[in-house]
């Protein structure tokens, strides 16, 4: 047996992902194929091509700059429907995620504009393509092991540019996820369907960022387009500073 002894940051990190099996920790590569098959399932909520009705919302309402922005990242990107909604809307979109099923099928769905989607892991490799003006994840923040927010918050700063906005969807707390406290998770070495947040914690956990729009998964778009939506779901818009 090979005895690991932690030096570094990223030793423990890599030690901590195995406390998780391949089905909790749910962003790593392990679990590609689990992501290839749920978006794959006929009628699954994930398998719409509706963008999030936070973005429309954020964007109708003015807070979300998007012609003054040039290109976005799209964390997480499953089948692309946010990535094309972007591109469509004038950016250059980088589409990432770990489930090759996922990106071919959004590569055969295509889209407006300038789209591109790569094969990565956010949380252990380089994104290539940055800094953003937009960062954007709906659906991945919530699988994170809570070592991983470490790595999440260290994959934002080097991928977002000064300026620059970060929006996420994520589990609402009380509604969707495990409640239970970080070493609570750890020692049990499982997140259930993921983790659910309050507003104030993803304040706290982008603390170095403005917040500029949050709470409650708006239920419908004011154009009335369609969109994803749901009531277990919390959504936040950052900004951050010059």
């Amino acid at each position: 047996m090979v005895r690991v002894r932690v030096a570094t940051v990223e030793d423990l990190l890599d030690l901590l992902d195995g406390v998780f099996d391949a089905r909790a920790d749910a962003t790593s590569r392990a679990a590609a194929a689990h992501w290839d098959e749920v978006l794959a399932r006929p009628g699954h909520p994930l398998a719409v091509d509706a963008p999030d009705a936070s973005l429309v919302s954020w964007y109708d309402e003015g807070v979300l700059p998007l012609p003054d922005l040039r290109t976005a990242l799209d964390v997480g990107c499953g089948l692309g429907r946010n990535s094309r909604w972007l591109a469509h809307a004038g950016l250059a979109v980088t589409g990432a995620d770990i489930a090759p099923g996922a990106l071919a099928r959004a590569r055969e769905l295509g889209g407006a504009g300038t789209l591109r989607y790569v094969d990565v892991d956010v949380l252990r490799e380089p994104v290539p393509g940055g800094p953003f003006d937009l960062v954007y994840d709906s659906g991945c923040f919530h699988h994170l092991a809570p070592h991983r927010r470490i790595s999440y918050r260290a994959t934002l700063a080097a991928s977002l540019a000064p300026g620059g906005y970060f929006g996420l969807c994520t589990f609402a707390a009380g509604r969707m996820g495990a409640d239970d406290d970080d070493a609570t998770l750890l020692r049990a070495g499982a997140l259930g369907e993921g983790v659910g947040y309050t507003l104030q914690e993803l304040q706290d956990v982008f603390a170095d960022l403005e917040l500029v729009a949050g709470g409650p998964m708006p239920r419908a778009a004011g154009n009335g387009q369609d969109v994803f939506s749901h009531d277990f779901l919390v959504a936040a818009l950052f900004r951050r500073p010059a």
